[in-house]
């Protein structure tokens, strides 16, 4: 008898507990929410800007009126904020307008069908500049300027797509740069061809106020090659030696006048590191004068009995990539038989 009476309170209890909690969820009541709000284009061929950007705090209070329980399940979800898209919640057409929020939120996703009342929107309105997007296509220039390369620089791609409101698009005289960052240029090696990836794209000529501008893709391949920098040397004079063959030497005698016994003003030019080699002494540059004995027994001597010839240079000793300048430089070279005696001038 006890234990039917103590299961009877048990029931009635938990019964009268149900509906409690049904009452209560069906309750009317009222309660304000702070929502944070994102504007979107979505997918619509539009760009858009917030003409009152300066107040827009990112979030709006909306007072709801409703059922306990679907208030707190509006609650739940409008943590994670509303988005508002234009062509959807937003209107679509281009022009500047100052949009109503309580109409954008009644048509959001989250209170269309909530079955819940909004009686206010703080702030109440927000306004939109829209406009439709359009394409442009740009080259793509290599910001260089203080560089010097050595052969073509290929930017891949060669062309930027644009994609920004048509009012702007007829106005503006775009300009497309890649500019590679100074860390990666201070690592190229002067001389090398590089490929240069994730090159950031900088759009120039651009007024102060523009808006709704995209890159389709913001980076480029930068392919190039550092000229090796150069530096030119005067050497006041370099020692001259002559080539012949040790055949050629038993019949003749080889005298060079002093005058052309050694290079004066010679200069030479060549990277940076290589010249200071020269200018440290850690190498020594000299002059060959090659001398050809060939069909000399058919040249007429001067009253001393010597043949004069004109002997071609070239540089030994140079480090790799320097070059002298050996325009019109040539080293006379006198020969006489062995054994012929010079006669004085009568």
């Amino acid at each position: 008898m006890i234990g039917e009476r103590v299961r009877t309170f048990l029931v009635v209890t938990l019964v009268a507990v149900l509906v409690w909690l049904f009452a209560e969820s069906r309750t009317l009541r009222a309660e304000t929410l702070t929502v944070p709000i994102e504007v979107s284009a979505g997918g619509s061929n539009s760009a858009f800007r917030l003409t009152d950007a300066d107040t827009w705090s990112g979030s709006i209070e909306i007072e709801l009126a409703g059922p306990t329980g679907l208030i707190d399940a509006v609650r739940a979800r409008a943590i994670e904020g509303v988005v508002l898209e234009i062509g959807d919640e937003l209107p679509g057409e281009p022009g500047s307008r100052s949009v109503e929020l309580i109409d954008a939120i009644r048509r959001a996703e989250l209170f269309a069908d909530s079955g819940l009342t909004i009686r206010r929107v703080t702030p109440r309105t927000l306004g939109l500049q829209i406009d439709r997007l359009e394409s442009l296509t740009v080259p793509i220039e290599a910001d260089l300027e203080g560089l010097q390369t050595a052969g073509p620089v290929r930017i891949e791609p060669a062309e930027a797509t644009v994609r920004l409101p048509a009012s702007l698009a007829a106005s503006l005289d775009l300009h497309a740069i890649a500019r590679i960052p100074p860390a990666r240029l201070a690592a190229l090696t002067p001389g090398r061809r590089t490929e240069i990836s994730q090159v950031p794209i900088e759009l120039s000529g651009l007024p102060e106020d523009t808006w709704g501008l995209r890159l389709a893709d913001p980076r480029v391949v930068v392919t190039l090659a550092l000229r090796v920098r150069t530096e030119s040397l005067t050497l006041r004079e370099v020692p001259v030696r002559l080539s012949v063959l040790p055949a050629d030497l038993a019949g003749w005698n080889l005298e060079v006048p002093p005058e052309d016994r050694v290079l004066e003003d010679l200069v030479l030019t060549g990277p940076v590191s290589a010249i200071e080699q020269i200018r440290r002494g850690e190498v020594a540059p000299g002059a060959i004068a090659e001398v050809d004995l060939a069909g000399l027994a058919d040249l007429p001597a001067d009253e001393t009995g010597a043949i004069a010839r004109e002997a071609p240079l070239r540089l030994i000793g140079l480090p790799s990539g320097v070059v002298a300048d050996l325009e019109d430089r040539v080293v006379r070279v006198l020969l006489r038989k062995r054994g012929a005696e010079a006669e004085p001038p009568g």
